[in-house]
């Protein structure tokens, strides 16, 4: 985790210093070399010297140095002062982090309109750190919908998931920022996006996470490993709509309904040998109707987040030496998951479709 830090940081340092050039270019990157080496005495000298000549990186790089305490003290409204003299220099990424500290609080008062203002304003610059911010922002306070211990409130859920697609501006703008931010490479903004398509039924989602965490290599974190072992899982069974959660979350009844298809309910004799039934193939039986997906400033993710629909899918199980089809029917949530709409039925051979 430490060393995925250490790589976020160089970055962003990347990304956010490589933006304009200057007389003073040759004590820059002097002093990006001396703070990558650790060296922090030099690399602070250079970049003053490079500050006053008027290099806006050098500038932000110590507003780094003073927010983290590298070479100086912390000082975090010396680093929001560097910061906004930085980002009228042009620097989109000093944005963001000027965004970040009104946001906690961090060397000025806490202000969240500013913070979001900010954020925006990074985001409109290009920068992927100030489109990721944006969209943690917005999806952890209007449209959050956890409880103070960080469990999700039912009550919130439903009234977040109740909304018509007409009061769903925030919603758009927080995913499509989430969008432009993996869009950019971004290692954080990344993860987020394979999570989020990992938990929520759209065109495509699964091939989408699957391509991301293959990316992200060793980077990805555990829930996205086990997404994506799901998904593979998922793969070799056949066709379905639904998410890897959503699928995770059916397994229980659906297990038993592939139990009572081929198994049926008579008792357990002693001693005899219980077999649980195996899920062996899956397959979309009616697409999705009357869908309803979150719009998109972005063409390929116009069809990522359904809000409203239902479809259907046909289950096969294998159990006591017998198959048996179940007909599963899902419904949209409102929120990008969804649920099994009705008890599962079991299909005869003639039901099913070719």
């Amino acid at each position: 985790m430490v060393a995925a830090r250490h790589m976020f940081r160089s970055l962003l340092l990347a990304c956010g210093l490589i933006v304009l050039s200057s007389p003073s270019r040759a004590s820059f990157d002097e002093a990006l070399k001396s703070y990558q080496a650790k060296d922090f005495p030099n690399a602070l000298e250079t970049a003053w010297r490079a500050s006053e000549a008027g290099d806006a990186r050098a500038t932000y790089l110590l507003g780094v140095m003073h927010q983290g305490g590298q070479g100086v003290p912390a000082n975090p409204a010396e680093a929001v002062a560097l910061y906004e003299k930085a980002a009228r220099g042009g620097i989109a990424v000093a944005l963001s982090k000027l965004a970040q500290a009104y946001a906690r609080g961090d060397g000025v008062a806490k202000d969240r309109e500013k913070a979001l203002f900010l954020a925006r304003a990074a985001d409109r610059a290009g920068d992927a750190e100030g489109a990721l911010f944006l969209s943690v922002m917005l999806s952890s306070g209007e449209l959050g919908y956890l409880n103070a211990t960080g469990k999700p409130d039912p009550e919130k859920y439903r009234r977040l998931a109740m909304r018509p697609l007409a009061e769903r501006a925030l919603d758009g703008e927080a995913r499509d920022a989430l969008y432009r931010a993996a869009g950019k490479e971004h290692p954080m903004a990344l993860a987020s996006l394979a999570l989020t398509l990992g938990g929520s039924v759209g065109d495509g989602n699964r091939q989408q996470m699957q391509a991301i965490v293959a990316r992200l290599g060793r980077l990805a974190i555990p829930a996205l490993q086990n997404y994506e072992r799901i998904a593979r899982h998922m793969d070799s069974l056949g066709d379905s709509y639904a998410s890897p959660q959503l699928f995770a979350d059916s397994q229980l009844s659906q297990t038993m309904a592939g139990m009572i298809a081929t198994c049926g309910l008579r008792e357990r004799q002693e001693g005899s040998q219980s077999e649980a039934a195996r899920l062996v193939r899956t397959e979309v039986l009616r697409p999705v109707q009357d869908g309803v997906y979150l719009p998109s400033a972005l063409p390929a993710y116009r069809k990522t987040y359904l809000i409203a629909g239902e479809w259907e899918e046909a289950w096969t199980y294998e159990g006591c030496g017998r198959s048996a089809v179940v007909k599963v029917r899902f419904a949209a949530d409102g929120l990008g998951g969804a649920r099994v709409q009705s008890a599962p039925s079991v299909l005869a051979p003639a039901d099913r479709a070719d």
